[in-house]
């Protein structure tokens, strides 16, 4: 895994995928935890005009995103099953929201699911 990554989740077969911040100089994202059919409550700090790119590690086999508030100043997107990215519209600041449905496999092969909730905060310097 590479230590560029935003956000490197890891789980183990009983406990919740742990989330530690890593480097991106484009935005601050802090330690989280995700668990089975919980709900997590990020804020995210973006740099103005600049992409975030949200890198997960292994979690188990993850799929689909269902993204279920879209940003309304800007884009959030999942690329694959490891990648996301929130993009500020061109000039913006101020604030932002996205919520977004995490879907994977536990180590011992029950599916699960997370809620993330997150609020973005568009800055023009970190």
């Amino acid at each position: 895994m590479s230590c560029v990554s935003l956000l490197i989740l890891s789980m183990s077969a009983a406990g919740p995928a742990k989330a530690r911040g890593g480097f991106n100089p484009n935005c601050r994202v802090p330690r989280i935890s995700l668990c089975p059919d919980c709900t997590v409550t990020v804020k995210i700090i973006v740099l103005q005009d600049h992409e975030c790119r949200i890198n997960y590690g292994s979690m188990g086999p993850m799929h689909d995103q269902k993204i279920l508030v879209g940003a309304k100043h800007g884009r959030y997107r999942a690329d694959n099953e490891t990648s996301t990215a929130y993009s500020p519209n061109k000039g913006f600041l101020g604030d932002d929201y996205f919520e977004t449905r995490f879907f994977y496999e536990l180590m011992n092969g029950t599916q699960a699911s997370a809620l993330l909730k997150a609020s973005v905060e568009v800055v023009p310097h970190l």
